[in-house]
């Protein structure tokens, strides 16, 4: 029987009838984070490219370590400067793994890359770096590394990897803001790193945001430009400051198009209020997820990702692998009864990218990815917000191994 997807596309936002929902947001405004945005409602007559923008910029490279630091509408548009960066045209190829948004793909489709889709490791289900080395041409142009769910991908091995073949590798951080490696903060282990403060995140900038970190001061000089539609100074003295005209309009790197992925100043103002208090959020976060864990620990059916020592995996999904293959019954089994009996509403997200009518219409349609294959039909995501009480995380687990212990009757 056909069903009416409720709520967004994503399976967030309230929807009667269920015990445990995954809310649209995680946690609210604070007080002093809605005073900043009316601030520059009211005040700031230049509502981008100002003050707040230079700010929130110099902010996010302090609190990450970056070098460089250039704040856009969305991730999305951060992952395409970097493509741009990285000189991504027709023919060259772009190792990607293969689980992720779609948003992590895209934009190297977009410049013309062949897409070659990388498996996961079967610890931590990102990228693992052998199948990254297995799948390295001639043509190879590029890794994307993607931080999925918060867990930091082995950004030691794949760097070592890169600088013996020589190849770029953009860090896709949309959901690993304060994840990090030893302390080292992802984004800053590759060539570029791309985050998001999209409404689902741990920090958003009213619903849309991003931030691209740049390594090189040679790449860092080209942002401002092909974020901003080319727009640059003359690079001679003029008699009148307007004269030929206010600024001047020209291609900062050979042969591709700029670009308007322009933020705005009162989300600007927003982030940098947000970085005060994102390490307690994402503490959180990461301490609901480790007593979800250890509630069950008892359900051998049930597992999660393993995380190596050393590494901030901020959490940014909850999700777990189900095997019911010694009774018969599979993840859609489980989830027939979370969401039908014990009113869970639990979701699947991510799909292999190699699977959408989209990859495959474009010429992405070919894997090999035999660990991504043989995990990801039996994974989901339980609901999860910042302030879940104890009292939740108890409801979610124990409908689990109700569910489970129905399901083997």
């Amino acid at each position: 029987m056909s069903q009416i997807m409720k709520g967004d596309a994503s399976g967030r936002g309230a929807v009667a009838g269920y015990r445990v929902s995954i809310p649209a947001r995680q946690h609210p405004y604070t007080e002093e984070e809605i005073a900043a945005v009316v601030n520059v409602m009211r005040n700031v007559e230049g509502q981008t490219q100002g003050s707040y923008l230079a700010q929130f910029q110099e902010d996010f490279a302090a609190f990450t370590g970056a070098g460089h630091a250039f704040a856009v509408d969305n991730a999305t548009n951060a992952l395409s400067l970097a493509a741009t960066l990285c000189g991504i045209r027709p023919g060259d190829e772009v190792i990607i793994p293969a689980y992720t948004f779609c948003a992590s793909a895209i934009p190297f489709g977009k410049a013309g890359a062949r897409i070659v889709w990388g498996d996961i490791h079967p610890d931590t289900w990102t990228i693992d770096p052998e199948d990254i080395r297995r799948k390295i041409t001639g043509k190879t142009r590029a890794i994307v590394c993607v931080h999925l769910l918060g867990m930091p991908c082995d950004m030691p091995a794949i760097m070592a990897i890169a600088r013996e073949h020589g190849l770029k590798v953009v860090e896709d951080c949309a959901q690993a803001l304060d994840a990090r490696i030893n302390g080292q903060h992802v984004g800053t282990f590759g060539d570029y790193g791309c985050f998001s403060f999209h409404g689902a995140k741990t920090m958003t900038t009213l619903g849309e945001g991003g931030m691209l970190t740049v390594r090189s001061d040679e790449d860092a000089a080209l942002v401002p430009g092909i974020r901003h539609n080319g727009c640059c100074g003359f690079d001679f003295p003029r008699d009148r400051y307007w004269s030929p005209a206010m600024s001047n309009v020209d291609m900062d790197i050979e042969g591709f198009w700029p670009n308007n992925f322009c933020i705005g100043e009162a989300q600007c103002a927003l982030g940098s209020v947000e970085l005060r208090s994102l390490r307690g959020y994402t503490d959180r976060i990461i301490a609901q997820n480790d007593r979800l864990r250890q509630l069950l620990a008892d359900v051998p059916e049930i597992s999660f990702n393993k995380i190596p020592d050393g590494y901030r995996h901020v959490r940014h999904q909850y999700v777990q692998h189900f095997d019911g293959s010694a009774f018969g019954k599979n993840r859609d089994d489980l989830l027939d009864l979370l969401t039908e009996k014990y009113g869970i509403r639990s979701i699947v997200q991510y799909y292999p990218l190699y699977r959408y009518p989209l990859f495959q219409k474009l010429g992405a349609g070919e894997f090999d990815c035999p660990v991504l294959e043989r995990w990801w039909d039996n994974s989901f995501s339980v609901p999860m917000w910042c302030g879940m009480e104890d009292e939740v995380l108890e409801i979610i687990s124990g409908s689990i191994k109700s569910a489970i212990a129905d399901l083997k009757r």
